[in-house]
């Protein structure tokens, strides 16, 4: 097994110390079954996959929007007071 090193802050070094104390396992456990967690839960999807129930439907209440490039205007810039 290789080894890897990261950089937490004091807030997460506790909560990991607290919860691998909880579960009787050691820090290098704890880390790599909530690792090994998420890569499955994800595994293979993409963010549409992930939230397509949600996909299309919103309506603008613009029929152009996506076409329309007055919409575009501004897009992304930093409004000022």
């Amino acid at each position: 097994m290789r080894t890897i090193t990261f950089k937490a802050d004091k807030r997460l070094v506790n909560w990991l110390e607290k919860e691998s104390k909880a579960l009787r396992v050691s820090k290098s456990k704890f880390l790599r079954d909530v690792m090994e967690e998420r890569m499955n839960r994800f595994k293979g999807k993409s963010c549409y996959d992930l939230t397509k129930d949600a996909c299309g439907s919103f309506r603008s209440g613009v029929s152009d929007l996506a076409t329309n490039i007055n919409y575009m205007k501004n897009f992304g810039k930093v409004k000022t007071r």
